[in-house]
């Protein structure tokens, strides 16, 4: 079965595509937010560097030990593509603080194929929340802080 483009694994709740829809700053900055998760969900993340910061600064990783900067974004997107390759994404809801941040709740689904947060793959269905909050400089990404329940995932993936 051939992959579904990544493009095609975004969904917007109406709320969200009336933004997209307003042509306006905010939704120039929601287009920017799109263009974004579609490279994250794109196997080896050969454009990140068309959509991110050679600086970025993703704040949730720095627990992880996941170095700042583009190439510690590709390998943490790597490992997290080669184990939930069927990643997709509904943008439930968007805010907007100024013209470059935008805040969205986003619900991931996806199945576990390869080993994530060291659990061996299981071919279980996962579903989690995200709160996203981005700036962007320039159209790129150039900072985020990203609220995701870690453990409540490896519960559902151990369960």
């Amino acid at each position: 079965m051939p992959a579904i483009p990544p493009e095609n694994r975004i969904e917007l709740s109406p709320a969200v595509r009336a933004v997209l829809e307003a042509k306006s700053s905010k939704s120039r900055l929601l287009e920017h937010l799109l263009r974004y998760l579609q490279e994250l969900l794109t196997p080896d993340t050969p454009g990140l560097d068309r959509v991110v910061t050679a600086d970025v600064h993703c704040h949730e990783l720095d627990p992880m030990g996941i170095p700042t900067g583009l190439e510690g974004f590709r390998m943490f997107r790597r490992q997290i593509n080669g184990a939930i390759p069927d990643e997709h994404i509904d943008i439930a809801a968007v805010r907007f603080e100024g013209d470059d941040i935008i805040e969205a709740d986003l619900v991931m689904n996806a199945t576990q194929t390869g080993e994530m947060f060291g659990i061996p793959a299981t071919g279980r269905a996962i579903r989690f929340d995200v709160h996203e909050r981005c700036r962007f400089v320039d159209g790129k990404l150039a900072e985020r802080w990203a609220q995701v329940d870690i453990e409540g995932i490896k519960r559902q993936l151990t369960a």
